[in-house]
């Protein structure tokens, strides 16, 4: 049987100041948070508050299954960026649940605020969690679709809606938002205001994403669905391979031309832009904790000239490699 919590029993939880993966960071302007129970594990925030806005790191370290109650400011729609771990949540009068997985999205607004979820024994979880009051929400609304004609109407005549009925996976312009949110050490006072801007650059790709009108998936047979997403699992766990469009379709037995067109069908992005995210993404975390050199890391990632890593990293960072890692070693070593 799962342990059952209420959001207010995290409260009682013993204070944490410090833990591993925060333990070098510098202080910021936003207030973080630590909490560990001895049958439940650890849970760390780092909430920025508005007057419309709530903007919340959040990572979970599970030592039992667990079943938390939640519930959110009434009224207030609810975001979620999933990063890490396996969280399964129902809804109060929403009609379907929403199970989170890494690398996808949702969008919810109950009214009453509350939620159940259930989250899985000795697993890291990590997400970006944002709630945004409801009318200010409608006034970011431009109705130029069915998707946001539905929204508004929903959300003004106060019905439990979703975004759409499942996740959506996260895009990379998503994705580097998302990091930059979460790992941002600008000095105050300025702090505030670019995490403010970047999340509301988030909330505007998210409501371009939902209005885009994309095939359903019943365009695909269920058995070519199951095999792409083995595929992606291959590409999670080997993706510093020199990997072809051929091998790929030998790997997963579809045809290239439904490696590919079935791959963006279902992800919304293409097999090698998917490889490209996780490569950078790895690259920019050797960068910044493994230690590593930049002609290191390009050799890592498979670069025969660290100027071409260089030129990719660029291009998908906007900054060099050697400039990312020089800011990140000037964050750490900040007071």
């Amino acid at each position: 049987m799962p342990i059952v919590l209420h959001a207010s029993d995290i409260a009682s939880f013993q204070p944490r100041p410090k833990a591993p993966f925060i333990a070098n960071k510098p202080a910021a302007a936003i207030d973080e948070a630590m909490y560990f129970h001895p049958s439940v594990g650890s849970i760390y925030s780092k909430p920025l508050f508005t007057p419309y806005m709530k903007a919340t790191t959040m990572r979970c370290e599970t030592l039992d299954d667990m079943e938390l109650h939640n519930v959110e400011t009434p009224d207030s729609v609810n975001i979620n960026f999933f990063m890490a771990g396996h969280l399964d949540t129902h809804f109060s009068g929403l009609g379907h649940d929403l199970n989170m997985r890494p690398g996808y999205h949702n969008l919810v607004y109950s009214p009453s605020g509350q939620s159940i979820n259930w989250i899985g024994r000795k697993q890291t979880m990590e997400m970006l969690h944002i709630s945004l009051d409801k009318d200010f929400y409608l006034s970011c609304l431009s109705i130029q679709d069915a998707w946001s004609e539905r929204i508004a109407n929903d959300l003004s005549r106060s019905r439990p809606c979703s975004g759409r009925r499942e996740t959506l996976p996260s895009t990379p312009h998503m994705l580097r938002l998302i990091d930059s949110i979460r790992h941002d050490q600008t000095a105050r006072p300025i702090q505030n205001l670019l995490v403010q801007s970047r999340v509301l650059e988030l909330v505007a790709l998210q409501m371009e994403q939902f209005g885009t009108p994309t095939p359903t998936h019943e365009e695909m047979r269920p058995d070519e669905a199951e095999k792409l997403h083995e595929l992606r699992k291959y590409l999670d766990a080997n993706f510093l391979s020199e990997l072809s469009l051929t091998q790929l379709s030998r790997i997963c037995l579809l045809n290239e031309f439904k490696v590919k067109r079935g791959f963006k069908l279902l992800f919304g992005t293409t097999v090698f832009n998917y490889l490209r995210k996780l490569r950078m993404e790895y690259a920019g975390n050797l960068l910044r904790h493994g230690g590593y050199s930049v002609d290191e890391v390009a050799a890592v990632l498979g670069y025969e000239h660290a100027q071409h890593f260089s030129v990719a990293f660029k291009k998908y960072t906007g900054v060099s490699p050697s400039q990312y890692q020089r800011s990140s070693k000037a964050l750490s070593v900040r007071p």
